[in-house]
C-alpha cells in the first residue's frame, strides 16, 4: 500500500495571478481649444480610395479573382500570420519586479507578484514587513521562500515557523506545508499526531492531498487510530477530486482490503482513472487486470496498451510485462527481438525477470542485435552494454 506522500510535495500555490501584459497611460489635456489650435489638432482628411481595380483593353472592369477553394468547393481559409519575426516579445522577468507609484503602499499581492516572476530577493523584502505585521499571505510566502532557499538560505525550521503563524490564522495551504514538515521531521521534529491534525485542517477546505494524506494515516494506524473504513471514506473524497494517488490507493484498498472490503470491480474502476491520468503504477496494475479479467472484462491487447504506455514512460516493471507480451503473443504478435528489447532496458534500471532472461539466451545473435537497436530507440542511455568489450556502452 502506498506511503504518506513522500518524493511528489506538493508546492504550495499563490493565490494571487500575475497581469499577462503591460498597460501603456497617455494623459489627455481637457483644456478648452483656440480656433487656431483646433484647425492645428483636427485630423487630417483621408486621402480617396485609388481606384486599384483593373480594366480589359475594351475598358470592361476585370472579373474579380476567384477566392480559392478547397474539394468540397468550400473557400479556403484566410492565413494569418503568428510568427514572432520582427516582433519584440518581453518577457515577465525581463519586465522586472512589480513596480509601486508615488503614495502606493506594498501588499501581499505585491509580493507575490515579484515572487511570482522570479524576483525572490525583492518578495522577500516587500513581504518581511506584511509578515511581521502579521499578513497571513505574505507569512505563507515566506515559509515558501524559506523552505526552498529562494531569495535567502534555505531554513526550514524557520519555514515551519512561518508557516505555522499563517496556519493560526487560517491559511489552509500553510497547514498543508507544515503538516508534511511534521510527517518527514524536516525543519521540526518528526510529531505524526500534529501532522494528522494539520491535514485533518487543510482536508476540511478541500486539499485532496490533504485528504489523501490523512487517509493513509488512519490506514497505517499511525497520528489516527487504525480504522480503514474511514481511510477509504476520504481516499474517495480525494479521489473524486481527481487526485490521481488517492484514485491510486482506492483503488488497492478495494482490491487488498485486511478487513473483508475487497470490491474487484470498483478496485479497477479507481485504478483505471488513475491510469487515465497518466499514474504509470495504475497503468500497470490496470493493465493486469484486464490481462487477466479480474473485476473488469479480459482484453488482452488493450492490457498490452497498458504495458506500453507504462513502459514508454520509464517503469521498469512494465517494459518486462510488455515483453512477456511480446514473447507469448498475448495481445500482440510475437515479436522476440521486441520482448527482448524491452527487457535489456527492464533489466538496465534493475528489474530482472528469470523467465525472460532463459528466453533471450536462446537467442540468435541478429534477433539480439534488433532488440539492442530497439533500446537504443527509447534510450541510448539504458540500452544494455555491448557484448564487445572494445565497444564502448552510449
Amino acid at each position: 500500500m502506498p506511503t504518506p506522500e513522500t518524493s511528489l510535495r506538493r508546492k504550495l500555490r499563490a493565490p494571487f495571478l500575475l497581469a499577462a501584459g503591460l498597460l501603456a497611460a497617455g494623459v489627455l489635456s481637457s483644456a478648452p481649444l483656440s480656433p487656431a489650435q483646433a484647425q492645428e489638432t483636427a485630423p487630417e482628411k483621408a486621402p480617396e480610395k485609388a481606384d486599384t481595380s483593373e480594366t480589359t483593353e475594351d475598358g470592361a472592369a476585370a472579373p474579380e479573382a476567384e477566392t480559392p477553394k478547397g474539394a468540397d468547393g468550400k473557400p479556403l481559409p484566410v492565413l494569418i500570420d503568428v510568427t514572432t519575426q520582427n516582433k519584440t516579445l518581453l518577457s515577465i522577468v525581463d519586465a522586472g519586479p512589480p513596480k509601486l507609484e508615488e503614495g502606493d503602499v506594498a501588499t501581499a499581492e505585491t509580493a507575490y507578484a515579484a515572487f511570482q516572476r522570479g524576483w525572490f530577493l525583492t518578495a522577500l523584502g516587500l513581504a518581511t514587513p506584511l509578515a511581521e505585521d502579521g499578513d497571513k499571505a505574505a507569512q505563507a510566502l515566506l515559509g515558501v521562500l524559506h523552505e526552498a532557499g529562494l531569495g535567502i538560505h534555505q531554513d526550514k525550521a524557520k519555514a515551519a515557523d512561518w508557516y505555522s503563524l499563517a496556519a493560526a490564522k487560517g491559511d489552509t495551504g500553510s497547514a498543508m506545508q507544515l503538516a508534511q514538515l511534521y510527517l518527514l521531521g524536516t525543519g521540526v521534529e518528526v510529531d505524526k499526531k500534529k501532522a494528522a491534525d494539520l491535514f485533518e485542517e487543510a482536508a476540511n477546505a478541500g486539499n485532496a492531498s490533504a485528504l489523501y494524506n490523512l487517509a493513509l494515516l488512519y490506514q497505517e494506524g499511525e497520528g489516527r487510530p487504525f480504522d480503514e473504513k474511514k481511510s477509504r471514506e476520504l481516499l474517495e473524497q480525494a479521489a473524486k477530486l481527481n487526485d490521481p494517488e488517492a484514485q491510486y490507493a482506492l483503488g488497492l484498498s478495494y482490491l487488498e482490503a485486511q478487513t473483508g472490503l475487497n470490491d474487484p470491480g470498483l478496485g479497477a474502476f479507481w485504478l483505471g482513472r488513475a491510469a487515465r491520468r497518466g499514474h504509470t503504477s495504475a497503468q500497470v496494475y490496470y493493465g493486469i487486470l484486464r490481462f487477466q479479467g479480474k473485476g473488469v472484462d479480459p482484453n488482452e491487447a488493450e492490457a498490452a496498451d497498458w504495458f506500453e504506455r507504462a513502459a514508454t514512460a520509464g517503469n521498469p516493471v512494465a517494459m518486462n510485462r510488455l515483453a512477456r507480451v511480446y514473447a507469448y503473443g498475448r495481445g500482440r504478435e510475437q515479436d522476440f527481438a521486441a520482448a527482448a528489447g524491452w527487457h535489456l532496458i527492464a533489466r538496465t534500471l534493475g528489474v530482472s525477470d528469470f523467465s525472460l532472461d532463459r528466453i533471450i539466451e536462446s537467442l540468435d545473435e541478429t534477433t539480439m542485435d534488433e532488440a539492442r537497436k530497439l533500446a537504443e530507440q527509447y534510450s541510448a542511455t539504458l540500452m544494455a552494454p555491448s557484448q564487445d568489450p572494445t565497444k564502448e556502452s552510449p
